[in-house]
């Protein structure tokens, strides 16, 4: 065991400056002697607001390898590796840290760890298909993670899931896709389906795809779309002929047909529509728009509250204050899309709670942020 602490360590000091998760990726060294032990259920970790104990629940983890990422995410995670290593002895390194800490199981860094340090009570881990980007993590992967017998905190399930389904030659194997997505709804800890057509080129305004709605509604679950730009593709690398095409991938406007056209189906646009590249592509104000006219459209504040996309905390502070006035509180979820680096779990969660208290926020409605909303709108009991 303490020949696998060191090596976990040694990975965790290399990877330290790296921007190895696009999502959240890192910006300091983490305190390695927070990561020597497991968390057991008998440990109480907290978050108070006003006082008062917060009820966690972060709606948004990735769980993978470094041999799942598609060639777009492999390249990229080896270009922001800190070090100047040849491939031979990097790409080992990426698969020794991924092995630990993108494992909900994984000792010291994994998921569930790093979701308990945070205080988190419930955790929501989703499948990919992604291929030539964030790649895939199956619809099966997550069955098994929901299934094992470490999936438990105080004698209850700690990790619920949301289905995906591959969209590639949508038009030969759309029949097996929806099948293998239906087959998933039927676990009883799925509790949704996410989408990421921002990484696979999928149009939101294309009837074709709205069969997935379709069973969304047949079994009751929300759907999850990633909203805004694709931290592996940027709007620059395209070309003028091909940027409305580009457009209707992540631009949340071209999903209002759907979720007009399917009012039982609670559409949950994520990341806020932030502009994951800095190019000037924000779609908040359009997020906003949906949530504010339609009753089934909720907003995922992940990601674009980080260290690197927000130092300041105002992007986050303009968008806590903008739904309070707005009076949507409670259309607004939380989610730290992590495990992005070892403590970003926790250090994300802590970032959106110093914002809550800038904007005043009341505890009732920090509460509904930070569980009661994503309980609500997944159905989720609190542990």
């Amino acid at each position: 065991m303490k020949r696998i602490a060191a090596s976990a360590a040694v990975a965790v000091a290399l990877m330290a400056s790296s921007d190895i998760n696009a999502h959240t990726p890192m910006d300091e060294a983490p305190d390695l002697s927070q990561f020597t032990k497991w968390v057991t259920d008998n440990e109480h970790h907290e978050s108070f607001y006003l006082g008062q104990e917060l009820d966690i629940l972060d709606m948004h983890l990735h769980p993978g390898s470094y041999d799942k990422l598609g060639p777009k995410g492999k390249e990229f995670v080896k270009c922001v590796f800190p070090i100047d290593l040849p491939d031979a002895i990097k790409i080992p390194l990426l698969r020794l840290f991924s092995s630990f800490q993108l494992n909900p199981y994984g000792a010291f860094i994994g998921i569930k760890n790093e979701c308990r340090r945070a205080a988190a009570n419930n955790c929501i881990l989703f499948a990919t298909y992604a291929p030539e980007t964030w790649g895939i993590e199956p619809n099966e992967d997550l069955l098994g993670y929901l299934d094992d017998q470490r999936n438990s905190f105080e004698d209850k399930p700690y990790f619920y899931g949301l289905a995906s389904l591959s969209v590639e030659n949508w038009d030969t194997e759309k029949a097996a896709s929806l099948e293998n997505l239906k087959n998933a709804l039927s676990h009883p800890y799925v509790v949704g389906i996410k989408l990421a057509f921002a990484h696979t080129l999928t149009p939101f305004d294309d009837p074709k795809y709205f069969d997935v709605y379709e069973v969304a509604k047949e079994y009751d679950k929300p759907v999850y779309h990633h909203v805004g730009t694709s931290p592996l593709r940027k709007v620059s690398e395209f070309d003028e002929d091909e940027l409305d095409f580009v457009m209707r991938t992540f631009d949340p406007v071209y999903l209002e047909n759907a979720i007009k056209q399917y009012p039982d189906v609670k559409f949950v646009l994520g990341h806020a529509g932030n502009d994951a590249n800095h190019e000037g592509y924000t779609k908040i104000e359009e997020v906003f728009h949906l949530a504010e006219k339609y009753d089934n459209a909720y907003i995922e504040i992940s990601a674009l509250g980080s260290q690197r996309h927000d130092p300041n905390g105002e992007l986050m502070d303009s968008v806590l204050s903008r739904a309070k006035s707005a009076g949507i509180v409670h259309k607004i979820i939380y989610g730290s899309d992590g495990p992005g680096s070892p403590g970003n779990t926790k250090s994300y969660k802590d970032l959106v709670i110093e914002s809550m208290q800038r904007v005043d926020y009341t505890f009732e409605e920090a509460q509904l942020v930070m569980a009661g909303n994503a309980r609500d709108i997944f159905k989720i009991p609190r542990n």
